[in-house]
């Protein structure tokens, strides 16, 4: 399906919600004294305390692309040529979904492709391993290369973003696991770094507040999203709890803001999408066909579609069989649009 032509098939707002049945969306009643339904290894989970005031989820996701990614991640709008650009992990691909609904391999490595953002010259910046990176977009050719800020092959990047000053800011993981071993590095227009937050198990999602004074990030291991001010010389101050997302619902992954101040967030592992308002309050639960939800951004005429990317990684094939679509992209359309992202400044 063309990306313009999505506002047809997107998720009019309904009194419904998505239910999985097998790979089968079925709309079903959703209100505050229901039982949530999930894929079939989450079970049937009754609605705690805390659901209490979540408020109807009016939006039913549209697949949008058959993309099949190992572990789709780090959505990117690029307004210019409405393209939506996102990588595979694991398959250390960059591809792009085009205007008329063809996904284009841009970039192919060896090496694991962790995050993406958009420069002011619209090429790409991306993470490759533990290293960081500059794609000629025209020339598809990488033009510009960090050196790694780990020795150890089991230490990558996972999702970065770009600040308010054209700094890019990603996050480092050790996938053996090592513990608080992670930590956000900042880079600047030379590919400099420099680690402005450490002690993280998973850093994943990141997000700017629309005046640049706050920033959003994730560490999906303590299942905690964490808000802390943005100082202009690229400094955090004070880091406190923004939301502590529920254990029954995976892991918090990918972030986007929308024009309220309203953060969306991706639980992976726990099938669907949720929405905190600025004071961190839970107010809406977007119910997925897959399992695993990686990554989410605003884009589309308005900004007003709510793209998601998902995963299949570490799927078994009975898993594969009652979830085929998983690693597909998916929109939403939510009644709040979002705010477009910082570009990267070369």
């Amino acid at each position: 399906m063309p990306v313009t032509h999505l506002a047809g098939a997107l998720c009019h707002p309904t009194d419904c919600t998505l239910r999985t049945s097998i790979s089968q969306p079925i709309a079903t009643r959703f209100n505050e004294y229901s039982s949530v339904s999930y894929p079939r290894d989450l079970g049937r989970v009754q609605v705690a305390e805390r659901w209490r005031r979540i408020k109807e989820c009016n939006y039913v996701p549209v697949k949008v692309a058959n993309t099949r990614a190992d572990l789709g991640e780090s959505l990117v709008w690029d307004e210019r040529s409405g393209v939506l650009y996102f990588v595979d992990i694991s398959g250390g691909r960059i591809n792009g979904l085009t205007p008329d609904g063809e996904v284009d391999c841009l970039y192919e490595s060896a090496a694991r492709i962790g995050a993406l953002a958009l420069t002011d010259r619209g090429n790409l910046i991306f993470t490759e391993d533990a290293s960081v990176a500059i794609f000629d977009v025209p020339a598809r050719k990488v033009s510009q290369h960090s050196a790694s800020v780990h020795p150890r092959s089991t230490y990558r990047f996972n999702d970065g973003a770009c600040d308010p000053q054209g700094r890019f800011v990603t996050g480092l993981m050790d996938e053996a696991l090592s513990g608080n071993t992670g930590a956000l590095f900042r880079f600047d227009w030379q590919l400099s770094d420099q680690v402005i937050h450490d002690d993280m198990a998973l850093p994943t999602g990141l997000a700017w507040s629309q005046d640049g004074h706050t920033v959003y990030f994730v560490d999906s291991a303590a299942r905690a999203i964490y808000r802390a001010e943005y100082l202009i010389e690229g400094r955090l101050g004070a880091v406190t709890l923004f939301a502590e997302t529920p254990a029954e619902l995976g892991r918090p992954d990918g972030l986007a803001l929308d024009r309220d101040g309203g953060l969306w967030v991706c639980q992976y592992h726990g099938s669907c999408l949720l929405r905190y308002d600025r004071h961190g309050h839970l107010t809406d639960q977007v119910l997925m066909p897959v399992p695993c939800p990686t990554s989410c951004c605003f884009g589309g005429p308005g900004m007003n579609t709510l793209y998601i990317s998902t995963a299949r990684y570490d799927m078994t094939p009975e898993d594969l069989h009652h979830y085929p679509d998983a690693g597909d992209l998916y929109a939403i359309r939510p009644e709040i649009g979002g705010v477009a992202r910082y570009s990267f400044k070369e």
